[in-house]
This record gives structure tokens, C-alpha cells and sequence, in this order.
């Protein structure tokens, strides 16, 4: 009977043409491998959460040792392996290279046209990608980067006496008046930057040689193309987004500049880098941000949130309860959401206060989570993580609408002079605090690239060249080589800074497009509007990774990616932008014609 099964089987291969033996081939694969990667997704996500819940450096590095397990080409016969608190796995996928080569053939081959298989095959050939990497060599690229985060994130600067390190030198940075004690604490930054610059850029050619193993100019066109995209189309997004918001920016940062020389008694031309505030801080009156805070005084975001998204259809209490949102010492800074399993484990970890920026991270987090869970069961496990475009674009949606009056004034029930002032709010902080953040993203993309691009150009160049043609910041008078490494992003350089861009550009599609088509006269607002979650799910959230980004784009909002419509909510399109003339009382205005 066994030989009777065998031969039916073979006959029946036989009988195939070329494609559909690859393709059963390939499913008979996926078939057979797919639960041990669902397995290991979910024991590192864990893991990855149990890290930052403690901030423990040892934790970290059980982190990347289960990664390095489950990747090491040079583990026994049985591949087996058993951290501490993490379940044993009995087989390894990701290393074998029979395996990878059978995939090469398969993608390389043409042959799977099944749309649905050949996305598949795309996701597996690149997580091979990285484990084919001979095994010490991808082991030292991946402690150099844990070395590079571990270095930024320990560094603590010395006032008066007393050290202080990450939140309180954010929080010096933004408060002080005394230009000597910016300049104290920008010089420690300078110096770490010095100390690790060598070494990031070491870890970028490493990268480079990676990716040159496999076909690509360079890490970044490798990290680009493996996500649907193409180094040629993001930079010209780049530029139209950067043209189309350059006037109102040096507009918006003409009256920055007389406030922060007025802060710190210098004349305007005497403004250097490290005046200026970092994305997370604003650089509107603090009467601004006080009076936006104070529509949380009585109110818990968390509590908001929960109700908001719950009136659209799209509940998340489950994940909340899941979830550590208080503050806790040890606990990491950092506003993330843990996929461990979509639906089925979602957590978010923040430190929600009560206030706007506390409503933000959490709309923020709400927004991934109903997203995750409202993806199709019929979506394969390799294809349901969105795209990070579109998955950043909907959580910045739900962010900004923190800032939208339209969302604000039914959210708090505001009476007609308060939805005025509040509507003036809004637009300041859009068009001054939302635009410095998008506008450094940019720096940050550009620089991205170009790092990849050439690793032994003069890097401090690039980065005053983009500081001063993007942000209009004028370089320390002491100009170093190494500036660019003091902002802590560049530890990792993942190539991912431009898809905040692009997502920042959908979230502004998404909201034209519902406020167009799906608020309507008789229900012309978010809460409690089902309708909203019904179209979020049937037109966007089902399809997980099944489309490609742009056309999943195209087919929710009926035209493809368009940044005119982020440019006019930065802008205020025809609208003017207004600054307080006194400060005191209620904002009195002056306009700055367009």
C-alpha cells in the first residue's frame, strides 16, 4: 500500500507541467515550515518585550543570542536549543542551505505566478537572506549594532555636580535659557558621537558586503527593494514633499527664530544647532501645550482611547489590558506595540500621562492594534504583517486626529468660541511643531541614503549641507567630522526614516479621503461612527501584506500615493498661520499673509 501512495504521487508530479510543480513544490514547503516561524516570532517578541519591561542589559542579549540560535549555521545536528523561559525548538529553518537554494531557484525561475504564492516566496527567500551570511561574520554584524545602542543609550552628562542621562538631558535641552549649559550638553553628545562614529560606519560597509552577496549597489537599495519599493521613487517623493512645504516652513521658522533669540538673549544669526529642540519638543508659547493639556486634566487618555475606538467598531480593550502604559522605573522609555501573535497577543508598552502628548501615543498605539487584529483569517501567517508604510500611515492618522478640530470638538463637546480657539491651536501646532518633526525626518532620510551610498565621503559636510538646506540650522562655529553621530538614531540605521515620510504622506491621503467620502451630513463625525471602522476594515486592515503597499494605497483612498494632501494640512493651504502678539489671556493674532 505504501509503494501503491508513492507511485500515485510520482505519477501525478509527473503528470504536471513546470509551474505547477514549482508551485506545489513551494507550497508543500510552506506548508511544512510555517509553524516553526510563527514559533520563533513569537518567542522573540516576547523576548523583545521582556527587554524592555526590564532594561536589562542581560535580558538584551538573550534576545539576540535566541536569534543567533535559531540562525547559526554552525548549531548540531539537532538544532536544538533552550534559553531560559523560552520554549525548546526541535528543527531550525532559516540556515539550511539546501533550503535557501531551492527558494533561489524557485524565485529566480519565474515559474510561481500565483500572486498570493509569489508573495510568500518573497518573504521566506528574504528571511533566508541574512542566516546565509557565513556565521561569525553575521554574528559580529549583529553585536556591532547591539554594541552601538547599548553605548548611545548609556550616555550621561555631568551639571553642577550632579549626572544626568536620557529624559533629563531632554528635558534640560528643552527647558534651560542658559546657552552655556546647552552647549555643555551638546559637547558630551559631540564627544560620544566622536567616540562611535568609526564604528557606525564600519557597521554600515559591513552591511554594504551583505548586501552585495546577494545582487544590490548597497544595503539601502537592498533594505528598499525588499519591501516594494525602489531608491528612485522615494527620492522623488523626497523632493516634491520637500518643495511643496519649503516656504511655509522658513516662514513658520522666521518667528522660531525671534522666540528662541529672544529665550536666550542672542541675536538670530548667533541661533546654532543646539538651540533648537528635538521633534518631541514644541516650539510654540508653553501657554499652547498648556491649555491643550488641559482637556486631559479630568479625562485618562487610555480611557478616551479605549471609548473612541471602541464607538468606531474596532474595540482594544483586550490589548490595553495586555498592556504596561503607567510609568515604571526600569521600564523603557520608548512608545511601542508588540505583535506577538496579531489578533490573538497584541501588547502596548508607553508611558501614558495625562495630557495631548499622552492622547497621542496612545491614539497611536490603538491605531496598530486595531489594525493587527482586524486582519483577514484567510491571510497566510507570512503575508499578514502589514507594510510598515501603510501600518505607520494608519497609526498616524489616528494620532493627528489629536490635533484635528473636527475630532476635538465632539471628543470634549466644545461650545462654539471654544472650538474656534481650540481650531487655532490646531493649526499652529500643524504648521510649526508637526512641520520641524516631518521636516527632520527628511534630513534623516536623505542622510540614510546617502551614508549607504558612500560610507568615506565627508559625513559632517552632508550633515550641515542637510541641517542648513532642510532646516535652515546654522553649524557650530567648531564644526566637526563627526556631528552627524550625535543623534542616536544613526546607532541603527535601518533604512526605515523615509517610510515615517511616507506614512506621515498616506495618514494625510487616509484623512482627506474619509472626511471626503465617508463622514457624511448625517453623521458628519468620528465618534461613534461605525461607518469609519467598516471601511478601515473592508478597504485597508483585512488585507494585511496580501497587495503591495502601493497598490493597497490606491485601491482604500481610489488614487495612488498623492503628498498634496499631508503638504496642505502642514501648510494650511491657502489659510494663513497666525503667531500670539501678546502672552497673556486669550491668543490675540497676528496674520502672516501667504
Amino acid at each position: 500500500m505504501k509503494y501503491l501512495l508513492l507511485f500515485l504521487v510520482l505519477f501525478s508530479v509527473s503528470c504536471l507541467n513546470e509551474k505547477q510543480q514549482s508551485e506545489m513544490i513551494l507550497r508543500h514547503y510552506i506548508d511544512k515550515n510555517v509553524d516553526l516561524i510563527r514559533n520563533f516570532t513569537k518567542e522573540s517578541t516576547v523576548a523583545l518585550w521582556n527587554v524592555n519591561l526590564s532594561g536589562n542589559e542581560r535580558d538584551y542579549m538573550k534576545l539576540i543570542n535566541l536569534e543567533l540560535d535559531f540562525n547559526n549555521t554552525n548549531q548540531s545536528k539537532s538544532g536544538l536549543f533552550s534559553p531560559d523561559k523560552f520554549t525548546p525548538f526541535t528543527e531550525n529553518v532559516f540556515t539550511k542551505e539546501k533550503d535557501f537554494e531551492l527558494l533561489k531557484r524557485l524565485k529566480n525561475s519565474e515559474l510561481i505566478t500565483d500572486t498570493m504564492l509569489k508573495r510568500q516566496l518573497t518573504v521566506l527567500y528574504q528571511s533566508f537572506m541574512g542566516p546565509q551570511v557565513e556565521a561569525n561574520r553575521y554574528r559580529k554584524l549583529r553585536f556591532a549594532e547591539t554594541k552601538l545602542w547599548q553605548s548611545f543609550s548609556a550616555i550621561k552628562v555631568e551639571l553642577e555636580g550632579k549626572k544626568y542621562a536620557g529624559g533629563q538631558l531632554d528635558s534640560i535641552r528643552k527647558n534651560s535659557t542658559d546657552t552655556t549649559i546647552l552647549k555643555k550638553v551638546y559637547t558630551a553628545y559631540r564627544e560620544k558621537g566622536r567616540q562611535i562614529a568609526g564604528d557606525i560606519i564600519q557597521m554600515v560597509k559591513m552591511r554594504n558586503e551583505f548586501a552585495r552577496d546577494f545582487g544590490y549597489t548597497d544595503y539601502y537599495q537592498l533594505a528598499v527593494e525588499t519591501k516594494d519599493q525602489t531608491p528612485e521613487k522615494i527620492k522623488i517623493l523626497l523632493n516634491e514633499i520637500e518643495l511643496k512645504t519649503n516656504d511655509q516652513f522658513y516662514e513658520a521658522k522666521a518667528l522660531v527664530d525671534k522666540v528662541l533669540s529672544k529665550k536666550y538673549h542672542i541675536r538670530i544669526q548667533d541661533l546654532r544647532c543646539y538651540h533648537y529642540n528635538d521633534e518631541r519638543s514644541s516650539y510654540l508659547p508653553r501657554k499652547f501645550s498648556d491649555k491643550m493639556d488641559s482637556l486631559y486634566r479630568k479625562d485618562d487618555p487610555i480611557v478616551l482611547a479605549a471609548q473612541f475606538f471602541s464607538g468606531l467598531g474596532l474595540p482594544v480593550q483586550d490589548v490595553i489590558e495586555k498592556s504596561d502604559l503607567k510609568y515604571r522605573s526600569g521600564k523603557s522609555a520608548g512608545t511601542s506595540i508588540f505583535n506577538v501573535d496579531f489578533k490573538n497577543d497584541l501588547r502596548m508598552l508607553a508611558t501614558i500621562k495625562d495630557n495631548a502628548d499622552g492622547m497621542k501615543k496612545i491614539m497611536h498605539l490603538c491605531g496598530h492594534a486595531s489594525h493587527f487584529k482586524n486582519i483577514s483569517d484567510n491571510v497566510p501567517y507570512l503575508l499578514k504583517d502589514p507594510n510598515s508604510v501603510v501600518a505607520e500611515g494608519v497609526a498616524s492618522f489616528f494620532e493627528s486626529l489629536t490635533m484635528n478640530n473636527l475630532w476635538l470638538k465632539d471628543e470634549f463637546e466644545m461650545d462654539s468660541v471654544s472650538n474656534r480657539e481650540y481650531k487655532l491651536l490646531c493649526m499652529h501646532f500643524m504648521q510649526v511643531d508637526r512641520l520641524y518633526r516631518f521636516r527632520r525626518l527628511l534630513v534623516k532620510s536623505v542622510f540614510e541614503r546617502e551614508i549607504y551610498r558612500n560610507p568615506d565621503q565627508n559625513l559632517g559636510a552632508l550633515w550641515y549641507r542637510l541641517n542648513e538646506e532642510y532646516l535652515g540650522i546654522r553649524p557650530p562655529n567648531d564644526q566637526y567630522t563627526t556631528d552627524w553621530a550625535t543623534a542616536s538614531y544613526f546607532t541603527s540605521l535601518s533604512c526605515s526614516v523615509h517610510n515615517f515620510v511616507l506614512a506621515d504622506l498616506f495618514a494625510g491621503q487616509l484623512q482627506h479621503y474619509i472626511e471626503k467620502n465617508i463622514l457624511d451630513v448625517t453623521n458628519p463625525v468620528y465618534q461613534n461612527n461605525k461607518s469609519v471602522g467598516q471601511y478601515l476594515v473592508t478597504q485597508l486592515y483585512r488585507f494585511g501584506d496580501l497587495l503591495p503597499w502601493e497598490q493597497l494605497i490606491e485601491k482604500s483612498t481610489g488614487e495612488p500615493l498623492n503628498p498634496a494632501y499631508f503638504a496642505k494640512y502642514l501648510t494650511g493651504g491657502n489659510e494663513e498661520i497666525r503667531v500670539p502678539e501678546n502672552s497673556s489671556g486669550r491668543p490675540k493674532m497676528k496674520s502672516i499673509k501667504h
